[in-house]
């Protein structure tokens, strides 16, 4: 890799509806309408970190559409390659949650122009011309039969012609079952490079049983996420794996922490802990996984690829919407910083 390499990330946008001032959905009047969704996200955060970031997807040629392709084109991310069909965007609800009333997601993304495409929809081999990173989710498999076979030949057409592969396990329990995510994301994980996977993704989505899924001992319980990160290479051969490592005592107040596994030299990195205060807590995985492959791109050693990821992800933490508007001087600043809080355990 290196810091001129195209990353082309793959999944659906769509547009959020959120109430305003912490108002639960039954209370609103009004909603503040931004775009997002996972690989979305990734490719505007590392457009804005400075990177070559595309992005493809199935989106309804309307005016919808072009609003949701401006929210990224107007940050440097190619939407070249997105094909333009289908009459609707998916929509989701969310519902900012406070102390221990939990954010709320509500999706309105079924019969959505991706929802409803076909795998033949999507010409890889045009696609992928010049990309040499290519990212997709598990949310992206989640949204239909025919997306979890477009993956499938993605990473196919990927792996035939040398271009690294990139998965966030990124399991969402609204989409699909955890018995359906396994058979799907077990298919395709053998040809995946790099996989990223948390808490909640290796038990229920991958069913690796080493952690416990749970979202408050996360950093007490951090070689298990070693152990996670062995099992998964082994069973599919995959070369990385990244993890998000959490304490949660509310919706405003955790503790955030990044690991890396290197396959190879079976050699792992922890960053140091943060203890942050949080205004949003939507799409911080995304940003985490944008600072890893920015990481990676550039060069960085493995312990300061880890610092960086976790440090664009808790700064993404401090940002209404799903985009992490940071630059990679602010980044590197908080990596630099240590953390500011380490939590000794």
């Amino acid at each position: 890799m290196d810091a001129s390499t195209k990353v082309l990330t793959f999944g659906e946008i769509m547009m959020r509806l959120s109430p305003p001032d912490h108002l639960r959905l039954e209370q609103a009047t009004s909603f503040d309408a931004r775009y997002g969704g996972a690989e979305a996200n990734t490719a505007l955060s590392l457009a804005y970190q400075g990177d070559n970031a595309a992005y493809v997807s199935i989106v309804p040629a309307n005016r919808i559409g072009d609003c949701a392709l401006r929210s990224l084109a107007m940050y440097g991310v190619d939407t070249s390659r997105v094909v333009r069909s289908g009459d609707r965007l998916g929509t989701y609800y969310f519902e900012i949650g406070a102390s221990q009333r939990g954010n709320g997601c509500v999706y309105d993304r079924k019969y959505s122009a991706i929802n409803l495409a076909r795998h033949s929809d999507l010409e890889w081999g045009r696609i992928l011309e010049g990309v040499g990173i290519f990212y997709f989710s598990g949310v992206t498999p989640a949204i239909s039969d025919e997306m979890a076979l477009a993956c499938k030949e993605a990473l196919a057409a990927a792996r035939e012609r040398g271009i690294t592969t990139v998965c966030d396990v990124n399991y969402r329990g609204k989409m699909w079952s955890p018995e359906k995510s396994q058979q799907v994301m077990t298919g395709l994980l053998p040809l995946v490079d790099i996989v990223i996977a948390n808490d909640e993704d290796a038990p229920a989505g991958l069913g690796v049983t080493c952690v416990s899924g749970s979202l408050s001992n996360g950093i007490e319980e951090r070689e298990d996420y070693v152990e996670m990160a062995r099992q998964i290479c082994a069973g599919y051969g995959c070369k990385k794996v990244a993890s998000v490592v959490r304490d949660i005592q509310s919706v405003e107040r955790s503790q955030w922490m990044g690991m890396l596994y290197d396959a190879e030299s079976g050699e792992h990195w922890f960053s140091p802990a943060h203890d942050v205060h949080v205004l949003e807590g939507v799409a911080a995985g995304d940003a985490f996984n944008a600072g890893l492959l920015h990481g990676l791109l550039h060069g960085y050693e493995p312990q300061h690829v880890i610092d960086y990821a976790i440090a664009a992800s808790i700064l993404k933490l401090t940002i209404r919407g799903d985009s992490n508007l940071v630059t990679e001087a602010e980044i590197e600043g908080v990596a630099k910083s240590g953390g500011g809080t380490r939590v000794a355990r």
